[in-house]
C-alpha cells in the first residue's frame, strides 16, 4: 500500500509577487474604477491601501488585488521610505507612476509635468512621507464625513480657480506674505498652508480653512524671533487675516486656522502661545487644534465633531 505525503508540497516555496519590485505583466485595460484610483492618489500624493478602499466603492478584497496590479503597470507607484512601515503591518503606501501621470493627462485633462515620478518617490524622505500622509489622512476623512453630511468639499484646484487673480512668480500659489513690526524693526514673513479647502452646505456657503500638520520637527518659540517657529507662523496668519491680506489673495472673510498636532502637551502649548501674541492674553478663535490620530477612516465623522481646541481652549466643531 502506498503512503501519500506532502512533503514535496510543504518543502516548495511559494513565490509571492515583489511588494517593491515590478514585475512585468500583461498589459491591463484601465476601468473607470481605476482612474478614480489614479485621481485620487494624484489628489492626496500619497495614500495607503486603507485610504484607498475606504474613497473607491467595490469590495476591498478586490481593489487591494487592483492595486497590485496597477502598481507592477506603472500607473502607481509604491515609495520605497516606507519598507520599514510595511514590516511592521502597515498598509502599503501609494504614489503616482509614470503611467498614470499619463493617463490623468490624457484622459482628465489634467497636465503632465515633465516628471519621473518612478525618481520622484523614490527620492521621498520618512518625515516627508509622515508629513504628507497626516495631511492625507485628514483631507481623506474629511472627504468621507462631508459626503454622509451632504456637503462638498472645496479642493485645492478650485479653491486657486475661484481666487482672484494674482501673478506667482514661483513657489506656491497659496503663499501668504505679510510685514510685522518686530523690536522696532519690520519682519517679513511669508506663510505657505500645507492645504487650504472649503466646505460647502447644500445653500451655497462656503467656509473656508488653512491646513497645518505639525510633526513637532519646528520649535514652537524660539528666543529669535526672525528664526522659524510655529509662534511666527501664528503671527503671520493672524497679521494677514488683520490687515486684509487674506482677503486680497483668497478673497475670505473670515477663514479659520487648522493645526493637526502630535500631542496634547503640544497643543497645549500651541495655545499658550496664541494667547501670548494676544494683547489681551485670551487668544483668538482662529486657530482650531486637534490631535491628527483622533482622525482615522473607520471613523471619519469625529472631524466634524466638537474636539477640536480653539485659541481660547474652547471644544469647537467646523460646523460652528
Amino acid at each position: 500500500m502506498t503512503t501519500t505525503t506532502t512533503t514535496t508540497v510543504e518543502k516548495e516555496k511559494i513565490k509571492r509577487t515583489p511588494r517593491f519590485k515590478r514585475v512585468a505583466k500583461d498589459n491591463i485595460i484601465i476601468n473607470d474604477r481605476d482612474r478614480e484610483i489614479i485621481t485620487q492618489v494624484h489628489r492626496h500624493r500619497f495614500l495607503t491601501s486603507a485610504h484607498i478602499t475606504a474613497l473607491i466603492d467595490g469590495s476591498q478584497q478586490n481593489i487591494v488585488r487592483r492595486l497590485g496590479l496597477l502598481y507592477h503597470a506603472g500607473y502607481l507607484d509604491r515609495p520605497r521610505e516606507q519598507i520599514s512601515r510595511a514590516a511592521y503591518g502597515q498598509p502599503l503606501v501609494y504614489g503616482l507612476g509614470n503611467k498614470g501621470a499619463a493617463l490623468l493627462a490624457e484622459h482628465l485633462d489634467l497636465p503632465r509635468a515633465k516628471v519621473d515620478w518612478t525618481s520622484k518617490n523614490r527620492e521621498v524622505g520618512s518625515v516627508f512621507l509622515s508629513h504628507t500622509l497626516m495631511i492625507a489622512n485628514f483631507m481623506v476623512c474629511l472627504d468621507l464625513a462631508a459626503r454622509k453630511r451632504n456637503l462638498t468639499v472645496v479642493w485645492p484646484d478650485d479653491v486657486l480657480e475661484e481666487m482672484p487673480p494674482r501673478n506667482v512668480r514661483n513657489g506656491s500659489p497659496f503663499k501668504v506674505d505679510v510685514t510685522v513690526p518686530k523690536n522696532g524693526q519690520d519682519v517679513k514673513i511669508a506663510v505657505v498652508p500645507d492645504a487650504v479647502f472649503g466646505l460647502e452646505e447644500p445653500n451655497g456657503a462656503v467656509s473656508y480653512f488653512f491646513l497645518e500638520a505639525d510633526c513637532s520637527t519646528m520649535p514652537i518659540v524660539r528666543a529669535s524671533f526672525e528664526k522659524s517657529s510655529y509662534y511666527k507662523k501664528l503671527v503671520g496668519y493672524w497679521t494677514a487675516k488683520e490687515t486684509g491680506r487674506i482677503r486680497d489673495i483668497f478673497g475670505w472673510q473670515n477663514p479659520r486656522v487648522l493645526t493637526l498636532a502630535i500631542s496634547k502637551d503640544r497643543i497645549q502649548n500651541m495655545i499658550a502661545a496664541n494667547k501670548d501674541m494676544d494683547p489681551r492674553k485670551t487668544g483668538f478663535r482662529l486657530f482650531y487644534f486637534a490631535q491628527a490620530r483622533n482622525f482615522t477612516v473607520d471613523d471619519p465623522d469625529q472631524v466634524f465633531k466638537s474636539i477640536w481646541l480653539n485659541g481660547r481652549a474652547e471644544p469647537s466643531s467646523l460646523l460652528d
